[in-house]
């Protein structure tokens, strides 16, 4: 019987996982076919409930994954999930629906993946050398890269010894010091509201050499733009990291412009694609995919892409 794994997003009939999604199923022997819903942004709860309820109740579906939907989804369809993980509980969004045992379970999954990640393109000893993370954008994807980051700390992992975090208001910020707060998160962390992209800019040239900036805003990808303008200037020696591995990400264009110059490291989004998908993909089908069966996965995406 061929199991269904839904897929939760905006355009998901433009997503390369359609086709990438079948190679990855003959990679790894499973009978199983992507089904994409598409919900404009803030869709009505009704339409979230919907969507769960139908995986819920059909025994062909096995789960699925959820990209921009993660809170409201979440939100609308709490009751419907018989279950949470721990991650999704302290984010307050699901970004992994899989069943287990007749139960329908909700996971949290991006502290995960955003950590893999990161830790795949910082060199050994990187956060030794003095340099800040800074986070630009506080939405969903900076808090669960924050989590993450704990977590690794508590595992005894290198990890960055200060953080600052921008926000064009201070709501999101106040969400993440809750959180911080919540789980005792000890690396000193600086909020700052960043009301334009010049004051961004600001918050860049501040930071040491040897520091790592993350476009966690989604723009060059949801929405246009770049968080910075061209004017930015980057700390010598540094890594910058666009979580966008598509669309037009002028983001990565400002920083592959001082790359030379400044000594800089210009890293898109593709390896937490992987990690993201992956993940879940693992969760729903209960198969481990890791080390050599990553890099497989990785390379047909990347001969899709091609």
């Amino acid at each position: 019987m061929t199991s269904t794994f839904w897929f939760f997003g905006v355009t998901t009939a433009q997503s390369a996982m359609q086709r990438i999604y079948p190679l990855w199923m003959d990679e790894l022997g499973i009978d199983s076919t992507l089904a994409g819903i598409d919900f404009p942004i803030d869709a009505p709860a009704a339409d979230y409930r919907a969507a769960v309820a139908r995986v819920k109740a059909d025994p062909d579906s096995v789960g699925g994954l959820i990209t921009t939907h993660k809170l409201n989804v979440l939100s609308a369809a709490a009751d419907l999930i018989d279950g949470l993980d721990d991650s999704a509980a302290l984010l307050h969004e699901v970004s992994c629906l899989h069943k287990r045992d007749g139960r329908l379970l909700g996971a949290a999954l991006d502290d995960r993946t955003s950590w893999l990640a990161l830790q795949s393109l910082v060199p050994e000893g990187f956060w030794e050398k003095g340099g800040d993370l800074l986070l630009l954008g506080a939405g969903g994807a900076s808090i669960a890269t924050t989590l993450g980051i704990h977590r690794a700390r508590q595992a005894g992992l290198s990890v960055p010894a200060r953080i600052r975090v921008t926000a064009r208001s201070s709501d999101r910020l106040d969400e993440l010091e809750a959180l911080q707060r919540e789980i005792g998160f000890r690396i000193p962390t600086s909020p700052v509201v960043t009301a334009t992209a010049a004051e961004a800019d600001a918050v860049v040239s501040d930071l040491p050499p040897h520091s790592l900036i993350v476009n966690a805003t989604g723009m060059g990808k949801d929405r246009p733009g770049s968080p910075l303008t061209d004017a930015v200037q980057y700390p010598a020696n540094s890594i910058v990291w666009d979580m966008n591995y598509r669309g037009e990400r002028p983001f990565l264009t400002q920083a592959e412009a001082q790359a030379d110059a400044r000594g800089l490291t210009v890293v898109d989004g593709w390896d937490y694609f992987v990690y993201s998908w992956t993940h879940v993909v693992s969760v729903v089908h209960g198969v481990e995919i890791a080390g050599p069966a990553f890099d497989r996965l990785s390379a047909i995406a990347r001969s899709v892409m091609a």
